[in-house]
């Protein structure tokens, strides 16, 4: 026989749970790996983006900075070169000038980050924007890791155990960006 301890936990939980589930349906934002048509509010820069995520409570969705997933801009607020300052204000200005005319946004694979940030793929009128950053030489692939691209250097290429790699995003599933990208097959042919 369950002990009245036992049996108030047991209750508390279900109670718990009851309240979960009915607040989550009556939200109307059940699944939190994607919002859907979000608004633009503003971008610090070209990889941090501020949007208003509808049927959020105020303090979660309102004025919410997301990073970008999987590319690093150049910064605007460092000491650095021109050359890095010119890139991070061309960043900055192709972000805002394509989310602020968007039809429609979306963010997918919405988690947490380093710093406690929220990370996510940005999705506006059905494009992906951390690859129109990427072809446009405006941002590097970046996994969270220590930051090794240089935006001074004339080369677009990052030092890793004394190797020159070039930076590419791992492949995409349905439109998204699967990250950790799959290994890759090593060859035994020379």
């Amino acid at each position: 026989m369950m002990n009245t301890l036992t049996k108030y936990f047991v209750f508390f939980l279900l109670i718990s749970q009851l309240l979960c589930n009915h607040a989550s349906a009556d939200s109307g934002f059940q699944d939190y790996e994607s919002f859907m048509d979000v608004q633009f509010v503003d971008n610090y820069d070209g990889d941090t983006i501020s949007f208003d995520i509808q049927n959020a409570p105020a303090i979660l969705g309102k004025n919410m900075a997301i990073r970008l997933r999987g590319i690093d801009t150049p910064e605007l607020k460092k000491k650095t070169c021109l050359a890095e300052k010119e890139k991070a204000e061309t960043a900055k200005q192709l972000v805002y000038s394509l989310l602020k005319n968007a039809r429609s946004i979306n963010l997918h694979r919405i988690k947490r980050g380093k710093y406690f940030r929220m990370i996510a793929d940005v999705e506006f009128d059905g494009q992906d924007l951390a690859t129109i950053l990427l072809e446009k030489n405006l941002a590097v692939k970046y996994s969270g890791g220590k930051k090794e691209f240089n935006w001074c250097q004339k080369s677009n290429t990052v030092k890793k155990s004394g190797q020159n790699t070039k930076y590419v995003l791992p492949p995409k599933v349905s439109g998204v960006y699967v990250w950790p990208p799959p290994p890759v097959q090593k060859s035994d042919t020379k």
